[in-house]
């Protein structure tokens, strides 16, 4: 309950917040992360830029923070192009196309957006590699 001052006014009360001791970075754990972002990346796609991997594919630009894993690299790359949603239907007309009867042309666009759709997950994984040095 607010305390009152001698003029029936409420006083404010100073409430200190502290960090969580979690929160709170040490020393060795601010050099490990600022380590991090001198992490190696291969090839003529990626620059470094401060601490982020910019890296061109065709005409998509991704930007991703250091450090980056390929796995991670890999979906980006991909996720530029088409999201999730994107690509489950694009899965879902396919499979549609090759088990159900669709009109042919209509299966036709279906196999020619997955071909497309595949093609570019190809370029994705082999532009992910050599950014991150994998060998294949």
């Amino acid at each position: 309950m607010d305390q009152i001052n001698s003029n029936n006014e409420p006083v404010e009360q100073q409430v200190e917040v502290m960090a969580p001791e979690e929160s709170v970075m040490s020393p060795e754990m601010l050099a490990e992360m600022e380590a991090q972002k001198n992490q190696e990346l291969y090839g003529d796609n990626v620059k470094k830029i401060g601490g982020c991997a910019v890296v061109t594919v065709g005409d998509e630009v991704i930007a991703l923070e250091l450090p980056i894993t390929y796995p991670q690299l890999l979906s980006a790359i991909i996720k530029r192009k088409y999201d999730s949603d994107q690509a489950e239907a694009i899965t879902a007309n396919f499979l549609n196309a090759r088990l159900q009867a669709v009109p042919e042309n209509k299966a036709a666009e279906y196999v020619a957006e997955y071909e497309a759709y595949q093609a570019w997950r190809n370029t994705a994984k082999a532009v992910a590699k050599e950014v991150m040095g994998v060998e294949e």
